[in-house]
């Protein structure tokens, strides 16, 4: 007779997407039940939520359902699981709250192809597998979420946003909350061109915002920067795919705590100008 541990692992495997979410468990925490209730239950469960849970439903259970099939390492299963665990249940709250699902065709397929909704799902998916940064996991579920509400963002301006979203460190997410404006963090007003020794970790978060301007998702109050030393923290904010990233990622609920090691270093320090004279 197989004991209750037999019979578990047996359940798992006929149900890899249920094993995949709850395998997030550790990311996704409480979220892991709402989403079992929406995405394992199956189009019928998710139709007492609208037509527009259900097409959502069915979008994240396929492309869970591929990607459980496929081999994953025990960590990379935490990351997709979670992002995929905290985007189905986010979806399923907001539509219970009354929130409309797009229907501007994303989640129906193609004459010449999958979906939209599945084909962004799945590269957002993907990139979690891969992504060593687990600080950014939640984001990214949010990426997945809040595209399945915003119609202003079509398919291909979603993969060219995930796609950019990728190449960020955890700390840029924190710098495009920090450059939106929202808060007060008293910046350095003045550029670094005077500096003659840069404190490593000052050196490490001036080269992360130049890497943001030249990407075009900050600005420096207009002006040109040719270097880390043109950074001017005080007058930078978000611009363009900059702008969509925060609020797609939602990035202002970062944790105020994490905005503040960034803005630390960037706040004017008078020591800093005097280096080069005393070193």
């Amino acid at each position: 007779m197989d004991d209750g541990h037999t019979r578990d692992e047996a359940t798992r495997d006929r149900h890899p997407l249920r094993s995949l979410i709850s395998g997030g468990a550790e990311i996704a925490g409480g979220a892991v039940g709402g989403a079992l209730g929406f995405l394992a239950a199956g189009p019928v469960g998710a139709a007492a939520l609208g037509a527009g849970g259900a097409l959502a439903a069915m979008a994240l259970s396929h492309i869970g359902e591929e990607i459980a099939g496929r081999f994953l390492g025990p960590r990379e299963k935490v990351r997709v699981g979670g992002v995929l665990a905290l985007s189905a249940s986010k979806i399923k709250e907001r539509v219970q709250a009354g929130e409309q699902i797009r229907d501007d065709g994303f989640f129906d397929a193609k004459p010449d192809g999958r979906p939209d909704a599945e084909e962004v799902a799945e590269s957002i998916l993907l990139k979690a597998q891969r992504e060593a940064e687990e600080k950014k996991l939640p984001y990214m579920a949010n990426l997945l979420t809040n595209v399945a509400f915003d119609n202003s963002v079509n398919g291909q301006l979603a993969h060219q946003i995930v796609k950019a979203a990728e190449a960020l460190t955890y700390r840029q997410l924190c710098l495009l909350s920090l450059f939106s404006g929202l808060a007060q963090h008293n910046l350095r007003s003045s550029a670094y061109r005077d500096v003659g020794e840069f404190p490593l970790n000052l050196m490490q978060v001036l080269y992360e915002c130049y890497d943001l301007y030249n990407r075009g998702l900050v600005n420096v109050g207009g002006e040109v920067a040719f270097g880390p030393t043109d950074i001017k923290p005080s007058v930078m904010r978000i611009q363009g795919l900059g702008a969509f990233i925060f609020n797609l990622m939602g990035l202002a609920k970062i944790p105020p705590a994490d905005v503040a090691v960034v803005a630390s270093e960037l706040r004017w320090r008078s020591s800093l100008t005097a280096t080069s004279r005393h070193g």
